[in-house]
């Protein structure tokens, strides 16, 4: 007779169902039943329950009880799985408190969404620890009935990584279509039906009464005002013309067309908010009244008749070879050919001496297929985060989720995860991920990332000879301490006082130097500084000599031209007249949209001035009209210079702009001269381009102070 092991035997209730299930078949009344759970208390009530049962049964079962793990496996001919990893609490609580502060609410959260990515990445290394114990020292050909949510993700990932024989096990399919039977007032046992698609997510392709397509009687439901039951559901079968195997409150989590739209809409579809943590509360409330009953008094037990649970008739079938169908979860094998090859899909299965044998269905229709798609996205990520470790792929799974992003934007995402992941840790439901790169979805190689790079801490002007200071920077992002030593390689005209250096940095710090270098001829152009390092794994960024350009307005207007892919966007001049500075720019532009409140998102020209070191940053807006009559120059609040003259023309593919703005508007006169930048937004360039941003003083290597500013220099 076989050995079937129960792993997390605490679910006593569930249990109960499946023991006295397989206890019926008397083929069966013989089994050896071994219960295994971490706790040891629900552990007791479970030996002492079944042995009871099988007293009650009149069978002579053996009951076998034990907290051991591999032991409780060892020999097993079947292993039945029904864990809940983190319980309640802390598990179930977290995965709904958190995302709630971030305005994610949720129904049930054990298959999809963020509760059901969290519960995945908890539960996947211990199905796949008992997976892996099956296959060493459990019986030739051990089968894992799990029914452990989620269940698609857990199924996927035993697949992927131990690849023993298992199916995933569900009521949905056989719960639904008894409810479709009485919603119709049809007698069940002359229903039959064809269900296809994903856990959860599946959907029944026939409903038939007699051998008669049932489901124009299900759409006429549809337009009876007195029908009020699953109203999720049925709204989407009028959308997709089939109806899912899973309940109304699951399908409002799975989807981005409910939740988040609104207290009214919620209220419309009967839409029950943390669901499951009532749910949960009210099992935790009547235990102590659950545990008297599974006890039973003066040695008397209730047993209900056989449930429609399929564990029971898997085993049954197998061990007496009698031919049955069931709905799994089993590895898709081009079993459903228009969802991919190794997702977890739910088919009907052959069930005899041979097994579980899924069948093929073939393609779902394509909005069925599509659906079950967004739903795969999630699972797949997920299983690739519990499995490889990578912690970027949480986030991805997260994002992807239909219906997280459909409330959350990608930084919000991001933090949440971040404080689910911390959560999780803090109470050992979470090992360590691979880092990532910080505020990325990327993670630090293996070794790590080691950066060094030099910045500019002091602005360099055209001619400029003597000491200048530049700031080393040596980032170390692996997970251990680092040392090495760099080397300093110049241009001619540039010396460093230091050509090496040796250096050490803690994990996960910057190690900061500053570094002299010396112009021993006049820089009139941007010289480079070569960084190497003999040690691998040391990622050198050069450093760059950038000089200002000066712009003497007192000789000679400066002239222009700056590109955009390669295509003229700007000719340009700057002079002085008087006491004001003229810009004449004819911008390659050929869409002017008027933008009343943020005139930098359309066409216009942003100006930068700067009278000390960009300690007060003056920005204006030369902003131009559509029409032609009314450009105008404004402040960073947005208000007029009225001091300022404005002409607009046009010429071909854009416009002409020739400014005039008084000195005293942009500098405190006390030099003659003044930091300077500009940048031009266009938002057309010509038909086949869709606009961007050109900037004047972008040059390889400005950083810091001499970054963003030109000089401009005058007489008065």
């Amino acid at each position: 007779m076989p050995k079937i092991t129960f792993i997390g035997a605490g679910s006593v209730v569930f249990a109960k169902n499946l023991i006295g299930d397989i206890l019926q078949f008397p083929e069966l009344a013989d089994s050896t039943i071994c219960l295994m759970d971490i706790d040891s208390q629900r552990l007791k009530v479970a030996e002492v329950m079944a042995k009871k049962m099988v007293a009650c049964l009149n069978g002579n079962a053996r009951i076998e009880a034990t907290l051991d793990q591999r032991k409780a496996i060892q020999g097993a001919d079947y292993v039945i799985c029904t864990i809940q990893v983190g319980g309640y609490k802390p598990g179930t609580v977290i995965d709904f408190e958190i995302p709630k502060k971030y305005g994610v609410r949720q129904t049930i959260a054990d298959t999809l969404g963020v509760g059901g990515v969290f519960r995945a990445l908890r539960t996947i290394p211990v199905i796949n620890s008992i997976a892996r114990n099956i296959a060493d020292v459990g019986n030739p050909g051990c089968l894992l009935l799990n029914y452990t949510n989620p269940m698609a993700m857990n199924c996927w990932a035993v697949a992927r990584e131990v690849g023993i024989p298992h199916v995933g096990l569900c009521h949905s399919v056989q719960g639904t279509s008894q409810q479709l039977a009485s919603f119709l007032n049809l007698p069940y046992k002359d229903i039959t039906y064809k269900v296809a698609g994903i856990n959860h997510m599946a959907f029944f392709m026939e409903f038939k009464y007699k051998g008669q397509d049932a489901y124009p009687l299900l759409f006429k439901l549809l337009d009876n005002p007195d029908f009020n039951q699953e109203k999720v559901r049925f709204e989407m079968m009028r959308r997709l013309g089939y109806f899912v195997t899973e309940s109304s409150e699951h399908q409002s989590e799975y989807s981005p067309y409910f939740i988040h739209h609104g207290k009214k809409l919620i209220e419309r579809f009967d839409i029950p908010l943390d669901e499951y943590i009532r749910r949960c509360e009210s099992i935790i409330g009547t235990w102590e009244k659950a545990e008297a009953d599974l006890l039973g008094g003066e040695g008397k037990i209730s047993i209900s008749p056989q449930s429609h649970e399929y564990g029971s008739f898997i085993i049954h079938s197998k061990e007496t070879n009698t031919p049955r169908v069931i709905y799994g979860n089993v590895p898709n094998t081009n079993l459903i050919t228009n969802l991919p090859v190794g997702s977890c899909v739910e088919v009907p299965c052959l069930v005899d001496a041979m097994g579980v044998q899924p069948t093929v269905f073939g393609s779902l229709p394509p909005q069925l297929a599509a659906m079950c798609q967004t739903n795969i996205n999630v699972q797949s990520l997920t299983v690739e985060a519990a499995l490889t470790k990578k912690r970027e792929h949480i986030y991805h799974a997260v994002m992807l989720d239909p219906h997280t992003s459909s409330v959350l934007t990608l930084d919000k995402i991001w933090e949440m995860c971040d404080e689910l992941i911390s959560a999780h840790q803090k109470h050992g439901l979470l090992s360590s991920f691979h880092p990532t790169i910080k505020n990325t979805g990327r993670t630090v190689p293996a070794s790590g990332i080691i950066l060094a790079s030099l910045h500019s801490t002091s602005a360099i002007r055209q001619g400029d000879t003597g000491k200048k200071e530049m700031l080393l920077k040596v980032e170390n992002e692996s997970s251990a301490a680092f040392s090495g030593t760099l080397n300093f390689k110049t241009q001619p005209g540039v010396k460093a006082t230091e050509s090496s250096l040796n250096f050490k940095v803690a994990a996960g710090k910057t190690f900061q130097k500053k570094m002299a270098f010396n112009l021993i001829a006049p820089l009139e152009q941007e010289s480079v500084i070569t960084i190497t390092c003999p040690n691998n794994g040391v990622f050198c960024r050069k450093g760059f000599l950038s000089p200002r350009s000066v712009y003497d307005f007192s000789k000679q207007p400066a002239s222009f031209e700056l590109k955009l892919g390669g295509i003229p966007a700007v000719i340009g001049e700057y002079s002085i007249l008087g006491s004001s500075l003229t810009f004449d720019f004819s911008v390659f532009d050929s869409d002017i949209t008027p933008v009343k409140i943020a005139p930098w998102t359309g066409s216009c020209v942003e100006l930068f001035f700067d009278n000390k070191e960009k300690s007060n940053v003056i920005q204006l807006f030369c902003v131009p009209d559509p029409k032609g009559k009314m450009p105008h120059v404004l402040k960073r609040d947005l208000s007029r210079i009225e001091s300022a003259k404005i002409r607009q023309s046009s010429i071909a593919g854009g416009y002409r702009m020739q400014v005039q703005l008084p000195l005293s508007v942009v500098s405190d006169r006390k030099e003659n001269s003044i930091l300077f930048n500009s940048i031009f937004n266009l938002t057309a360039l010509g038909d086949a381009h869709s606009g961007g941003r050109v900037e004047l003083n972008v040059r390889q290597g400005l950083d810091e102070n001499s970054r963003h500013y030109s000089e401009l220099i005058w007489k008065d």
